[in-house]
């Protein structure tokens, strides 16, 4: 007589990996399928095709849907970054608000300066921002022994007092009743594609996730991240300083999440406004996670997702499918993609009755 029990995988296979966020992704939709049928008139089909047409239909389509990932890959390789060393970074959207707010400090105070050098200081100032804000994190981390989740979290929400202050006072447009900057001279913008509102934001991004990948797999330093993402007491005996490398992590996420936000402003908005994340850090955590923290699969899920926040306007004017069933998906594909890589760690084994 057979028995089956449930054991622990030894070892799980990129392929099946791949296999869990196909099934995960395609799950997803059938239920996203579901929803529509059932909360609205349109066809399911007509419905799919309207939003591939939105992100893909024609060039301009293609090019916004670039725009729409790019910080999208920031934060997917920030959270990359961080949750490869087992550091749980959920400020990725307070480190992208601290970068905008460096890049606008920096194109109102010196926006004067020719766009060589003003566009350069803007990315790097922007990187500062977002690893200073990130620094102090990984400092109480490292130091005190702090849930980096509570912390990280809590300063969200601070860094956007403080910008709710700055708007309503020494930074708000003199001739704008609106939480908003001065529009910033164009010496500030980053170059962009002829004809397209595609610029070299999401050019920085391809890099960085070159970079990132070299950094995690091809230096010293990647291999110590990895190690205390893997078994951090193993890491510990084996002579690695720990606190330093926790701080030095959420330097590294901080700067990427803040190039993002000095990405999209110098790119984008060309002026710094409250709503100038609709959540990008939190949604890069689902980026990291559909790529299964590689930076080279961040490309990609950022890409995705940019696919289904560009289409979904022109889905609506389609077919009247509300904008706000996106959120409902990224929710239902986050959910999906937790249970799929819990359920792949495990497989079901016969084994011989011995009696």
């Amino acid at each position: 007589m057979h028995k089956y029990k449930i054991e622990r995988r030894p070892y799980v296979s990129g392929w099946t990996e791949l296999l869990a966020i196909f099934s995960a992704l395609v799950t997803s939709l059938i239920v996203c399928a579901i929803i529509i049928k059932t909360t609205s008139d349109a066809y399911v089909t007509t419905a799919f095709i309207s939003l591939f047409k939105g992100a893909f239909g024609n060039k301009k389509a293609i090019m916004d849907t670039l725009v729409q990932a790019t910080p999208l890959i920031f934060t997917g390789l920030a959270t990359v970054v961080a949750f490869r060393g087992r550091i749980w970074n959920i400020g990725g959207e307070g480190q992208f608000y601290a970068g905008a707010m460096m890049a606008a400090w920096i194109s109102m105070n010196l926006g004067s300066l020719p766009q060589v050098i003003l566009v350069p200081t803007i990315i790097i100032g922007s990187m500062i921002g977002g690893a200073t804000w990130a620094a102090i994190a990984g400092y109480l981390k490292a130091q005190f022994g702090s849930n980096e989740i509570i912390v990280t979290v809590m300063m969200n929400y601070l860094i956007l007092f403080l910008l709710s202050y700055l708007l309503l006072g020494p930074w708000q447009a003199p001739d704008s009743q609106y939480l908003q900057t001065i529009l910033f001279s164009k010496n500030t913008y980053l170059p962009a594609i002829s004809g397209s509102h595609l610029d070299a934001g999401f050019f920085l991004g391809l890099i960085a996730a070159v970079l990132i990948y070299v950094l995690l797999w091809r230096t010293s330093l990647g291999y110590e991240i990895r190690s205390i993402g893997v078994n951090p007491v193993a890491a510990q005996y084996k002579g690695l300083d720990i606190k330093k490398t926790i701080i030095i992590i959420m330097i590294i996420s901080g700067a990427l999440a803040g190039l993002g936000g000095g990405a999209i402003l110098s790119g984008v908005h060309h002026r710094l406004r409250l709503d100038i994340s609709p959540g990008y850090g939190f949604t890069g955590i689902l980026v990291a996670m559909m790529a299964r923290l590689n930076p080279f699969g961040v490309i990609l899920a950022a890409i995705f997702l940019g696919a289904i926040d560009n289409g979904s306007t022109f889905m609506q004017i389609e077919t009247n499918v509300p904008v706000a069933l996106i959120d409902t998906y990224q929710g239902i594909v986050l959910l999906l993609l937790i249970i799929s890589f819990i359920l792949v760690q495990y497989r079901v084994r016969r084994t011989e009755d011995a009696g």
